[in-house]
């Protein structure tokens, strides 16, 4: 195995799959995402999927952070509004490439 920046992915990698090899029980990967951030890269994706299908933002907010509809006087102030922007921002980062990083979460991405 090269000794670079993703060694350690690799070396987890290959002591899992001898694991399993050997009929033992399989451990969590190294690096797996926690439950929150999976949970809000979750979100963004509908998000997107949403915008792709041409929702409006405050039909994407509606869906994915209310049970209830938000009155139109109080859209421009509301602060789902505000989360749902930046919902969209960080779906927009993650399908400009940052989906990248994810591979090797904890550590950073080689560049």
């Amino acid at each position: 195995m090269p000794l670079d920046d993703a060694f350690e992915l690799r070396l987890d990698a290959a002591r899992r799959f001898w694991r399993v090899l050997k009929g033992r029980r399989s451990t969590p990967a190294y690096g797996a995402l926690p439950r929150q951030s999976t949970a809000r890269h979750v979100i963004n994706l509908r998000a997107l999927d949403g915008r792709r299908a041409g929702s409006s933002l405050r039909e994407i907010a509606e869906t994915l952070f209310t049970d209830s509809q938000i009155p139109s006087r109080d859209w421009r102030d509301h602060p789902l509004r505000h989360k749902a922007r930046a919902t969209m921002r960080r779906a927009d980062r993650l399908v400009a490439g940052g989906y990248r990083d994810l591979l090797f979460y904890p550590g950073k991405a080689p560049r």
